[in-house]
Parts: C-alpha cells; sequence; structure tokens
C-alpha cells in the first residue's frame, strides 16, 4: 500500500468527514481542469543572485573542481542553496509557476552549472489537462530530450518557448540541445495534499506532542532529533536552513570537532548529529514538500538523514538540498519506505541513498544530482545481523557528475542479497576519473568480507556514460572468499564508447556470476561477449542473450 492510499484508509476510518477523499489527498469535491498549486518558496529563504552581490559565474564557480578537498566544499553564509532561475520562465495553463535552480557538478567540464526545476501539485489524477509552457532567452533551443524516455510526450518548441503536455504525475527532466548540461530544466508533478488533513491524521496516530509542523516560510535550525511515535510534517515551501556551527577546514578540525552527546545519540559513532536524527526507535514520518537546505556547512560538518537501529520509516516529499557528507542513511533498519524524495548538490561526499545494512527498503520516484554515489546499497561492519536484504528502487534519475549512479558502492563486510533496481533512468554519466571503478551501474568491491547474490538491474535506461554503463568487479587487491552471484542485467538500453567492465583481483577465492539479456549498446542489440562490449577475466562466468 503506498504512502497515499495509507493516508486515505485511515481518513475513511477514523475521520467520517473526510469519506470519499480521492487518492487520500484532496477533499471530496473535485477539482477540474487546470486547478492545481505549486512549489513556492518565501522572499527571505530563497533569495535573487544579484540581491548577494553575485553573478551567476561566481556562484557556479563554487562548485568547481579546484582548491583542496575543503575549499571545494565549503560552506557560504551569503545566500542560500536554492535561488530564482536565471533561465527560465514556467507557465502551467494561465499561471505563472515559479522557476527555482540550484548548482550542481558537470563532470565533463569539471565545473558547477545551474539545474532549474519548478513543481506542481495537482488534485485528481483522472482529470490531466495542462500544458506547459517553458521561456528562455538564456539559450538558443535547437533540440529537447525528455526524460523519462520510455514515453510519448506532445510537446512543441518554436522561438526558444517549448510547449508541453502534462499527463500524468512523474518527474520530468529536459535536456537541451544534446549535451548541453548547463541549461537542465526538471518539473516535479506531484499529487496535491490537504496539508491539515494529513496533519490531523498524524495527530490522531502519534498525538500534538509528537508532531511538529514546519510552516512555510525559513526555520533556521542546528539539528533534529526525531524520538519514538513521532512525525515531522513540512508544508510545501517550507525551508529549513542548516545552521553553520563549526569551521572545519582541514582533517584535524574535522576530527577535533565534537558535539556534545552526539557520539552516543547515533548508531554509527558520529561526532556531530547529523541535521535529522533518528536513532533507535520505532514508526517514524517525514512528510511533506519542504526543503532542508545545508550549504552553509563546511565539508563534513553534518549528515543530512540518518537513520540507525530504527523500524518502520517513512520519508514522503522533501529535497535534500546540498549536504556536506552523506544525505541519506540507513544503517540497521528494517522497513523504510522512501518515495518523492529528491537530492541535489555538488560537495564532494555528499552520497544520496546510502542504504547500509537494512532490510525490506523501497525507494520510489526520487530524483537525484549530488557529488558522489547517488542510489547505492552498502554494508559497513556489524553483527551477525547487519545484513542488506531486499531493497528495491523504482522508477528514480540518477545524474551523476562525480561518482556512480545505481547499485552496490564500496563496502562489502557483510552479505547483501535480493536487491532490485528497476525501471530507472540514468540522465548523464560523466565521472570519468576512474572508468574501472566509476561506472553508471556498478557492482564494485572495494571492500570484502560479506557476498553478493540476487541482484537484479531490470528496465534501465542510461542516456549517457562517459566511463562504463555497467561494471562489476572485486576491486580491493586484499578482497577475498567474496561471492558475487545470481546478477541479473535485463533491457538495458545504454550509450557508451567504453566496453563494459567483469573482472577480480587476483585472489582465487572470489567468482562472479552473472547473466545479461535484451542488452543494447549505441542502438545495436549487444548478444555476445564480444571485445568490444566487454572486458572480463576468468574470475568472470558470464552469458549473454
Amino acid at each position: 500500500m503506498t504512502f497515499y492510499e495509507r493516508i486515505l484508509a485511515f481518513l475513511m476510518s477514523i475521520i467520517a468527514i473526510f469519506t470519499g477523499v480521492n487518492s487520500g489527498v484532496q477533499q471530496a469535491k473535485p477539482i477540474r481542469n487546470n486547478d492545481f498549486t505549486y512549489l513556492e518558496y518565501s522572499t527571505d529563504a530563497v533569495k535573487t543572485l544579484k540581491s548577494a552581490g553575485l553573478t551567476v559565474e561566481s556562484y557556479t564557480a563554487r562548485a568547481d573542481a579546484n582548491g583542496t578537498d575543503y575549499e571545494q566544499a565549503q560552506g557560504y553564509d551569503d545566500i542560500n542553496g536554492i535561488i530564482p532561475s536565471p533561465y527560465f520562465k514556467i507557465y502551467v495553463g494561465s499561471k505563472k509557476v515559479p522557476a527555482y535552480a540550484t548548482t550542481a557538478f558537470v563532470g565533463t567540464t569539471q565545473s558547477g552549472e545551474l539545474h532549474s526545476f519548478s513543481e506542481i501539485y495537482v488534485a485528481d489524477k483522472s482529470d490531466f489537462n495542462f500544458q506547459m509552457q517553458l521561456n528562455t532567452t538564456a539559450i538558443s533551443i535547437s533540440s529537447v530530450t525528455i526524460f523519462p524516455r520510455n514515453k510519448t510526450y506532445d510537446y512543441t518548441f518554436t522561438n526558444n518557448v517549448l510547449n508541453f503536455k502534462i499527463e500524468d504525475y512523474g518527474t520530468y527532466t529536459f535536456l537541451f540541445n544534446g549535451d548541453d548540461q548547463a541549461h537542465s530544466f526538471t518539473l516535479f508533478v506531484r499529487p496535491q495534499v490537504n496539508d491539515q488533513a494529513i496533519i490531523d491524521m498524524l495527530v490522531g496516530q502519534y498525538g500534538a506532542d509528537n508532531v511538529t509542523v514546519f510552516e512555510p516560510g525559513l526555520h533556521k535550525l542546528d539539528y533534529i532529533s526525531i524520538t519514538q511515535n513521532s512525525a515531522i510534517y513540512m508544508k510545501p515551501g517550507a525551508y529549513l536552513l542548516a545552521n553553520h556551527k563549526y569551521d572545519i577546514m582541514s582533517d584535524a578540525d574535522d576530527q577535533a570537532t565534537v558535539e556534545d552527546g552526539a557520539s552516543s545519540n547515533n548508531g554509527i559513532g558520529l561526532s556531530r548529529y547529523p541535521f535529522i536524527n533518528v536513532y533507535g526507535v520505532s514508526s517514524v514520518k517525514i512528510y511533506g514538500y519542504g526543503a532542508i537546505d545545508m550549504s552553509h556547512l563546511d565539508r563534513h560538518e553534518r549528515r543530512g538523514m540518518v537513520f540507525t537501529f530504527s523500524q518502520n520509516i517513512e520519508v514522503n516529499g522533501p529535497k535534500i538540498i546540498n549536504c556536506p557528507e552523506w544525505s541519506f542513511i540507513t544503517y540497521q533498519c528494517d522497513n523504510v519506505s522512501v518515495v518523492n524524495t529528491d537530492i541535489f548538490g555538488y560537495k564532494q561526499n555528499s552520497d544520496a541513498y546510502a542504504i547500509c545494512n537494512s532490510r525490506n527498503v523501497t525507494v520510489d520516484n526520487s530524483f537525484c544530482r549530488s557529488g558522489d554515489d547517488l542510489f547505492d546499497v552498502k554494508t559497513l561492519g556489524g553483527d551477525e545481523n547487519a545484513v542488506s536484504r531486499n531493497v528495491t528502487f523504482t522508477n528514480c534519475y540518477a545524474w551523476a557528475g562525480k561518482a556512480r549512479c545505481f547499485g552496490i558502492c564500496g563496502e562489502i563486510n557483510k552479505p547483501i542479497s535480493d536487491i532490485t533496481f528497476r525501471d530507472c533512468t540514468v540522465i548523464y554519466h560523466d565521472a570519468t576519473w576512474d572508468t574501472n571503478r566509476i561506472t553508471a551501474l556498478a557492482i564494485i568491491a572495494e571492500q570484502g568480507g560479506g557476498s553478493i547474490d540476487n541482484l537484479t538491474y531490470e528496465n534501465i535506461d542510461i542516456y549517457c556514460a562517459k566511463g562504463r554503463a555497467i561494471g562489476c568487479l572485486i576491486y580491493g587487491s586484499d578482497v577475498e572468499n567474496l561471492s558475487i552471484t545470481n546478477i541479473t542485467y535485463k533491457n538495458i538500453n545504454y550509450t557508451s564508447a567504453l566496453p563494459n567492465k567483469f573482472t577480480s583481483n587476483s585472489m582465487t577465492t572470489n567468482t562472479i556470476q552473472a547473466s545479461l539479456s535484451g542488452i543494447y549498446c549505441n542502438g545495436m542489440p549487444v548478444n555476445t561477449l564480444s571485445t568490444d562490449y566487454f572486458e572480463y577475466d576468468s574470475y568472470a562466468n558470464i552469458t549473454v542473450s
């Protein structure tokens, strides 16, 4: 049962006045054609570049690949991480919809650029009849590619005006003029929610004292610790800005800076609290279309959302902006649902979804363009229960300029099994600083001790991989006794100039077993182990059909 179906069931059974709610998110009276709301941030949270004395060039240059690691990922306090987009004006029907932007990193040019976005909320899925108009003077549009590419779209563009028919909920990304990563735009189309109905539902479940509501506008916070049986609700336009407290400009600063109580109140020994800390609790909900902006923080100052030794977690709706370290982490968690949750950023080590040593996890309809691995399963250290099992990613979108898009990345210290990536899209993968272990679809063992079994990639579209599209490697030189078995690649469409790689180190105790079917490279079927498409060694047992 989805998040909105759960809301519907609760409202219908507990609150009689909401009987007839459509999909659990809108009151009974239907709202007809072109009736929708949209995401709008307050002017105290989202300021123009001009008001901060900045240009697009000076703002995006903060993401350029120069200086030390700490200089490349330091925080800035003159402006926040989301700005009004200087490139686009958006109209949906007759309404002007705010267009925003945040800084991203482009691997091809090793530079920062803006990624623009808008978000609208539609009440009734059965009544879509919307036209979006995108206007720009920043570029001359000669072509457009719309993601996901497995759908047919009704659109036209003339004189730098794109007209696009919106027909369903979803995440739509527009890439203009082929390889232009500097002027990308994403439209998020999501269910319109009845804020008060959801808040009432949460209060009925947890009690008023255990439900924290953030209204639209700016909220400056150090961090939030979430207790047992509680919820956070962020109304659309709520902007949670993490306070910069610790100057961290070196490894010594990082190691020496300790926050009182932090290490004993998270499950992975962090010396400073994450911005949202969920430790040792059950039944927690983080709902709402708010933003969490960590742009002011220095490298490694805080992690983003961290869930450890917890159960029955639901996250639906927020955006995480420019985290200075791992953005979203689970460790030793059970029953986690993540949906409609997006991550933008450029700072090093800002891994997006790091699902570590956790069971029964789903991540759906989420978008990520950040500064490290994006949708990732790991097993760090732990006891015999610290396995990762039954983790599914569906309808997710990855844009990686610094590392990997989807997969098992790095640490495999405990068993990993029953992992699925299905109906997902790689828009760009242009991190080419190591074309062996930095691949778009990755199974890369840099630390060993565990195993990988029953992993499936199915229906994956890779628009552009500048490096390798697929990599399955036992990479760490000292990894031994590691088996990678029952790996399935099915219906993968990719563009890449480099062959896929399936290799191990020289340890004779390691094994790799994988099968591939329905694979297309640059429009051509891949049905043999030709060296044009594969690089492999004697440790790899792979079949292609």
